[in-house]
């Protein structure tokens, strides 16, 4: 069995690497790439993007409204803004305002269950100008963990 680290492109975010990814071959084979239990996945994601230390990036948003299956139109409604203004922040051509994102953050954590204060997400919204890969152990497929690099 071959295990690789996957950059997971097909989600909408460029930053996402599976780690230790299974690698299947088919009857003829040719490797086969396959992401089990995307819903697990894409639920680590959006703790991740939640939870970052740095202010959330336009494919993020777009990522997260999409997983919570709203319109532009609905997260305009949620944040108090106009749908132009969701798409200028999903395209990048304007930042997201911190109000929104702190709102926004904390409807994913609320959703998802997480004990993170209110006053660290406000610490989190500040704009960064990298954008550190999501690395996400795929090694089980059942339990998808992010893996946090410990400082030296």
């Amino acid at each position: 069995m071959t295990r690789i680290d996957y950059r997971y492109d097909e989600c909408g975010l460029d930053n996402v690497i599976l780690k230790n990814l299974k690698v299947l071959t088919d009857d003829d084979g040719e490797d086969v790439i396959t992401i089990p239990n995307v819903g697990l996945l894409h639920h680590v994601l959006m703790m991740e993007i939640a939870s970052k230390e740095s202010g959330m990036q336009p494919n993020e948003l777009r990522f997260v409204r999409t997983e919570f299956g709203l319109t532009q139109a609905e997260l305009a409604a949620l944040v108090g803004r106009d749908v132009q203004t969701i798409g200028r922040w999903e395209r990048g051509e304007h930042p997201m305002d911190k109000a929104a994102e702190i709102v926004i953050r904390a409807k994913v954590l609320e959703t998802m269950e997480s004990t993170l204060k209110m006053e660290d997400l406000a610490r989190r919204t500040l704009a960064s100008a990298s954008q550190p890969p999501f690395l996400i152990d795929a090694c089980n497929p059942a339990e998808y963990k992010p893996i946090h690099k410990v400082a030296a």
